[in-house]
């Protein structure tokens, strides 16, 4: 048996219930007890890095244009986009933890890897003494490979079967839908972190309780604390 308990990272902050990547959705992340914060990360126009998933702005604010056709500060007027620098500073306030997944494929190639790197350098005394932990994690394996090159501990984001034939980080962000088609990845690899993304639902959550992964990324953080925090009897 594992004896730690599963940490919850936030999904883009509380985004079940509050608009996603916003600074609100991630303040009421803190408020629910969240251990940390999961951000996407994209390039503006400007080239400041914002948290936003999508590579335009339809979906979110039915706007056609393009992140990186947007300036930080429309994207704060049209969206409530957070910038990354706002969010570590966040992080770093409250000691929470943080993952960044950059987006591919992108025009700016590996700009958006430098330009995070870059800004996480630039608070590195604050990081050190908040004792936060911050990973890097993309889809790309280019990515990964420019982004090991960095003091930050990398993973590679896995969703189909494929991506884990050969485990390419110690650690891994691996789809709930595909552990549980693969449940022995956890105990083949119990010596590593698994993080879990995106569990929602009651039984997907107090499964992995069972299993013992190190953490779950969730819409719901609130849920997920009343389901896998150990009970008061013990």
């Amino acid at each position: 048996m594992h004896n730690w308990q599963v940490k919850i990272f936030a999904h883009r902050g509380f985004s079940h219930r509050y608009p996603e990547a916003t600074r609100l959705a991630y303040e009421k992340a803190l408020e629910v007890g969240a251990d940390g914060f999961e951000c996407d990360v994209r390039l503006t126009k400007d080239k400041k890095v914002v948290c936003f998933h999508d590579r335009n702005l339809r979906r979110v604010g039915n706007l056609k244009k393009a992140v990186s056709r947007t300036t930080l500060t429309e994207m704060q007027e049209k969206v409530s986009a957070i910038s990354l620098n706002e969010l570590l500073d966040i992080a770093i306030a409250n000691g929470i933890d943080l993952l960044i997944e950059t987006k591919h494929p992108v025009l700016s190639g590996g700009a958006i890897e430098k330009a995070v790197i870059k800004l996480l350098d630039s608070k590195t005394k604050e990081i050190k003494e908040a004792k936060i932990e911050i990973r890097l994690m993309s889809f790309s394996r280019l990515a990964v490979r420019r982004m090991k090159k960095s003091s930050y501990p990398t993973m590679k984001v896995i969703k189909y079967s494929l991506g884990f034939l050969i485990r390419p980080t110690k650690d891994i962000a691996v789809a709930v839908e595909l552990l549980r088609n693969h449940p022995g990845l956890i105990t083949r690899n119990s010596s590593n972190r698994t993080y879990v993304w995106t569990v929602n639902s009651r039984e997907d959550l107090r499964w992995l309780k069972k299993k013992g992964v190190y953490a779950v990324i969730t819409d719901r953080p609130k849920r997920a604390r009343r389901i896998l925090l150990p009970s008061r009897n013990g």
